[in-house]
C-alpha cells in the first residue's frame, strides 16, 4: 500500500490517480494515514468515481428465494454469508446502477447497501421474476432515480397475438400505464430476466424479438429481430454501456451477439466465439451461463464436489475461477454482478414508510431484518 506521508508530498491530481489504482481494502485503509487522504477518500464524487472503476463483485441468492444471501467481494474466492436471522424468504429480483431490488412478504424493496438506505413499496403480486424490470437512471454525479415495471399479458387473440400492458412504480404507488403493445404470441423467454439499456427495459421473446419499454416516456415498441439458436443452447440477455448482448452457450462454445441498428433493421451480429473450457473440460452435474457485464462472461458449473463460478475476461482472453458457490441444492441461484455507488435516491431512507407500518405491521420487523442483513453483508466489505 502506498505510504501516506509520501502521498502528501504529491500533487493532489497524482494522489487521486494513485488512490484509483488501489484495491478496496487498501483504499479504505489509506484514509487513516493523513487528513489529506481522509478528505479525498470521503469526497462523494471521488468515491463514486473509484467504485465505478472497480471490478464487479458477485451477489447471489437461491433461485426460489432464501433467508440467506451470499456475496463475493472483488478478488475473493470464498463467499461471505448473510445469517438467516428471520423466517422471511427473500428474492433478489434485480440490480441496476448500485441499487438492488428485493421481494419479500409480498412487497418490493429498493436498497443501496453502501449508504444503508432502503424503501419498501406498496404491495404487488409477483407473478414471475421475468415479468419484473428494474431501471435506474443517473440524474447527476450523486443522484439517481428508479422505476419498477411489471409487464403483464392483457389479452390473447384468436389470431395468435398477445397484448401486453405495463404497471409502473416510481417509489410512491403502482399505476397502470395507458401503453399497450400487441405482437405475435411467442412467449417471453422462461426465466430470462429483462435488462435496462439506453433508457428502455428489454424483454426477450422466444422467437428472437424484443419488447422495449421506456419507463420515462411510457412508450413501448417491438424490435423484430430473429435469432435461431442451437437446440439445447443456454441463452442470456445482457447490456453494458455500448451494446445489448445476447449470449448463446453450448457445452463446447459460447457465442456473443451484439444487437446492431436497434432503431431500424435490427440484427444480431456475432462478435466473439469462446471455447467453453469450464464445461467442456470437466465432468459436470449441471452448468449455466449467468451474467455478462461487458468484460466478464460468468459461467456457474456444478460437479460432484463443489459449485464454482468461472469468469472469462474478454480483454485478456483467459478463464479464471471467480468464486466458489454455497450449496443451494439442485435449484441453482440468481446471480448479479454488483458495483457499489454512493449515489443517493429521493425516497430511500433508514426506515419503513408510513403506509407499510400500518398495513403490514406484523411482518415489518422480519422484512427489515432481512433487507438489512443483505445490505450489511455487502456493506461490510466497503466500509468507507
Amino acid at each position: 500500500m502506498a505510504n501516506g506521508r509520501f502521498m502528501n508530498n504529491l500533487p493532489q491530481d497524482l494522489q487521486k490517480e494513485i488512490l484509483l489504482r488501489l484495491d478496496p481494502k487498501s483504499f479504505v485503509m489509506m484514509r487513516c494515514t493523513s487528513k489529506s487522504m481522509e478528505h479525498i477518500t470521503k469526497d462523494p464524487s471521488f468515491k463514486s468515481l473509484y467504485w465505478s472503476r472497480t471490478a464487479s463483485s458477485l451477489l447471489y441468492i437461491g433461485v426460489y428465494g432464501s433467508n440467506m444471501a451470499c456475496f463475493h467481494h472483488v478478488g475473493e474466492v470464498r463467499p461471505s454469508h448473510s445469517k438467516g436471522r428471520s423466517k422471511c424468504i427473500c428474492f433478489i429480483l434485480g440490480y441496476c446502477s448500485s441499487l438492488i431490488l428485493v421481494y419479500i412478504h409480498g412487497c418490493f424493496c429498493v436498497a443501496n447497501p453502501l449508504t444503508k438506505k432502503y424503501q419498501f413499496l406498496d404491495y404487488c403480486y409477483l407473478e414471475t421474476k421475468k415479468n419484473i424490470g428494474f431501471a435506474v437512471d443517473q440524474i447527476d454525479k450523486t443522484t439517481q432515480r428508479f422505476k419498477i415495471v411489471c409487464i403483464t399479458e392483457v389479452a390473447v387473440s384468436n389470431q395468435g397475438e398477445t397484448m401486453y400492458g405495463f404497471l409502473i412504480n416510481a417509489g410512491n404507488s403502482w399505476k397502470i400505464s395507458k401503453t399497450k403493445i400487441t405482437c405475435l404470441s411467442s412467449h417471453l423467454m422462461r426465466d430470462m430476466k429483462p435488462v435496462y439499456f439506453q433508457g428502455s427495459l428489454c424483454w426477450f421473446k422466444s422467437g428472437g424479438s424484443i419488447i422495449g419499454f421506456n419507463p420515462e416516456t411510457e412508450k413501448a415498441r417491438l424490435i423484430p429481430t430473429k435469432f435461431d439458436h442451437q437446440v439445447g443452447a443456454k441463452l442470456l440477455l445482457s447490456a453494458d454501456d455500448e451494446y445489448l448482448t445476447l449470449i448463446s452457450a453450448t457445452e463446447e462454445l459460447i457465442y456473443l451477439y451484439a444487437l446492431e441498428n436497434i432503431l431500424t433493421d435490427s440484427k444480431w451480429i456475432l462478435t466473439r466465439r469462446i471455447k467453453n473450457k469450464p464445461v467442456h473440460q470437466i465432468m459436470l452435474l449441471c452448468w449455466c451461463v449467468e451474467a455478462f457485464d461487458g468484460r466478464h462472461v460468468l459461467v456457474s458449473a456444478k460437479d460432484e464436489i463443489e459449485d464454482a463460478i468461472y469468469g472469462y475476461d474478454v480483454r485478456a482472453n483467459t478463464w479464471s475461477v471467480m468464486g466458489v458457490v454455497s450449496k443451494w441444492g439442485d435449484a441453482g441461484c440468481d446471480l448479479y454482478q454488483f458495483k457499489p455507488s454512493w449515489s443517493s435516491v429521493n425516497g430511500l431512507h433508514d426506515q419503513n414508510n408510513g403506509s407499510m407500518l400500518s398495513l403490514y405491521a406484523r411482518f415489518r420487523s422480519h422484512r427489515e431484518i432481512s433487507v438489512k442483513g443483505i445490505m450489511e453483508l455487502i456493506n461490510g466489505h466497503f466500509r468507507i
